[in-house]
């Protein structure tokens, strides 16, 4: 009876100890996730659609120069001032985007904003937007050299990771030569 007793005395504290340990996991669980959700809200902040501010500013540079992703290449500074004496509010549309670019890159730069996500959600759409004013950006720094400088610092660091994982989705060419060419067979 000693050594049942022993072994009842014991599975008491070890169950309570299982249940404590079980709990914590849950919690910690429970937090990550609180925390990676709070992560994409915060992100989220940064869509040019979540604000009525920004997005009545890109609907006002698209309707003005056309969809963004249409355009190859920078806009020169001639044809920019030409559509801004036509179109009064473009000017303060273009600046609204940038300096809503500037902020989140500055925020991410602080580890305000993650990094990541942001990456995920607007990365093609940054870079474009660069692209497309990089005269208008240029002409402003060459005023105040500070301007602009975390967007650029981010736009240049997200353009090399970009490319990087383009190449890395594609597959290696040595396999998709080898399944076509008799010379390699295929291996089963």
């Amino acid at each position: 009876m000693d050594f049942l007793d022993l072994i009842l005395r014991l599975l008491g504290p070890i169950a309570i100890l299982t249940s404590v340990l079980v709990s914590a996991r849950m919690i910690r669980q429970q937090m990550r996730a609180n925390y990676n959700l709070t992560i994409r809200n915060k992100a989220l902040n940064y869509s040019l659609y979540s604000n009525e501010h920004l997005r009545d500013a890109r609907m006002q540079v698209e309707e003005v120069f056309g969809s963004m992703f249409s355009i190859k290449e920078a806009i020169p500074m001639g044809e920019i001032e030409k559509k801004m004496e036509s179109h009064p509010k473009l000017h303060v549309s273009i600046l609204t985007l940038l300096a809503h670019w500037e902020s989140m890159a500055l925020a991410i730069e602080s580890d305000v904003a993650s990094d990541e996500v942001c990456f995920d959600m607007v990365a093609s759409t940054l870079i474009q937007h660069v692209k497309i004013f990089r005269n208008f950006i240029e002409q402003r720094r060459e005023k105040n050299p500070r301007i602009y400088c975390y967007l650029m610092t981010l736009r240049r660091r997200w353009e090399e990771k970009l490319i990087e994982t383009q190449r890395a989705s594609l597959p290696p060419i040595m396999t998709d030569f080898a399944m076509s060419n008799p010379i390699f067979p295929r291996k089963k």
